[in-house]
């Protein structure tokens, strides 16, 4: 029988045959030859469904919610019936993709790369794939986080639950000569880019998870009081961040200076958290290269989510993924990117970063 303290990673991703779950056919069921034969009439209907799933894809108001409308064949649109509201949207009106100058099928295309790697993807892959504009595949993939991102936004964790940190960015170069450089260790050299991202987890198969990006771990601990269900039985590993949660919660601690798993079958442990940030960090140093602290919780986002559909199929995964886009509301952040700016800057999945635009 597997140990607690294999009941992470690897049986999330690996098959009878130890074979990793990506090498399988299951896997593959979302290939090329089966995207080039989806036309774009085919795509908008898939969009359709995946933006109304409760009318199987007839269209409601996102205004008003009514279902009463006219449709606008020559603009591909619809005009709400109700006599106080009267306007006009089409299937990405009031989402993250509103406003949009690429076909269906080229937001489907990008959706299926976005999905295909487990280390994340990044805009010059994606570009190469779709065959669009350096920045128009940015912004997409920015806008494809935030509905990843507004999807966690309302979860709270049951059950068997592993909280842990990670701490991410504030790189400093080192001097050219020896004598001038310090010990970037210590707090005194740190240049205060630093932020830790914290994590909480469902320890079952297809469990939810939650992050938040915080300057330091004690910030944490009263998001995480009530992110997690007061049921819950906690499993964190010995920072003092998370003592006061055995306040409100039943928390069990493992001291990773001594050991990493203790207790009963070694059940007291956080390798599924372990297993997050390995995901994390691949992606910043294999991926993206870098990420800029302002992007920290988007990014962060992107790895939970890609962790927790780690034995998803990709087609199942594609669709996941366009859900979650469709129902959140328009970006503060990206829309008019490239005319105004940088994006805001944005911690916590609870602030309202959706509502309305700048």
């Amino acid at each position: 029988m597997d140990s607690a303290s294999d009941t992470g990673k690897a049986r999330r991703t690996r098959n009878a045959s130890g074979s990793h779950f990506r090498q399988s056919k299951a896997w593959r069921t979302f290939p090329l030859s089966k995207l080039e034969k989806i036309t774009e009439e085919d795509a908008e209907t898939l969009f359709r469904k995946m933006r109304w799933p409760a009318t199987d894809g007839e269209p409601v108001c996102p205004w008003c919610g009514s279902h009463e409308h006219w449709y606008l064949a020559n603009q591909r649109r619809w005009k709400c019936k109700e006599a106080s509201c009267r306007k006009q949207f089409s299937i990405t009106s009031g989402t993250p993709l509103a406003h949009h100058k690429l076909s269906f099928k080229q937001m489907l295309s990008a959706a299926r790369s976005f999905t295909k790697g487990a280390k994340g993807n990044n805009a010059i892959d994606l570009t190469a794939d779709v065959d669009f504009e350096y920045k128009t595949g940015y912004v997409l993939q920015q806008k494809y986080r935030e509905g990843i991102l507004h999807s966690m936004r309302d979860e709270r964790l049951t059950g068997e639950v592993e909280i842990d940190g990670g701490w991410f960015g504030g790189y400093i170069k080192p001097e050219n000569r020896k004598i001038n450089r310090v010990d970037r260790r210590l707090k005194a050299n740190l240049n205060g880019k630093r932020r830790v991202v914290v994590g909480a987890r469902e320890r079952r198969d297809g469990g939810r998870m939650i992050v938040g990006v915080f300057d330091t771990e004690d910030q944490a601990c009263a998001w995480l009081s009530e992110s997690i269900d007061i049921m819950a039985t906690v499993y964190a590993d010995e920072a003092p961040a998370w003592d006061d949660l055995h306040a409100t919660h039943d928390v069990k601690r493992v001291n990773h200076s001594e050991l990493y798993a203790t207790g009963d079958k070694n059940i007291i442990n956080t390798n599924q958290m372990e297993s997050f940030f390995s995901r994390l960090r691949r992606m910043e140093t294999g991926t993206h290269h870098h990420i800029a602290g302002r992007y920290l919780l988007r990014y962060a986002s992107d790895g939970a989510w890609r962790e927790v559909k780690s034995r998803v199929d990709h087609l199942t995964q594609t669709h996941d993924l366009l859900k979650a886009v469709l129902a959140a509301p328009q970006s503060r952040s990206f829309s008019g990117y490239w005319q105004r700016g940088s994006a805001n800057h944005v911690d916590s999945l609870f602030g309202d970063i959706f509502a309305g635009l700048h």
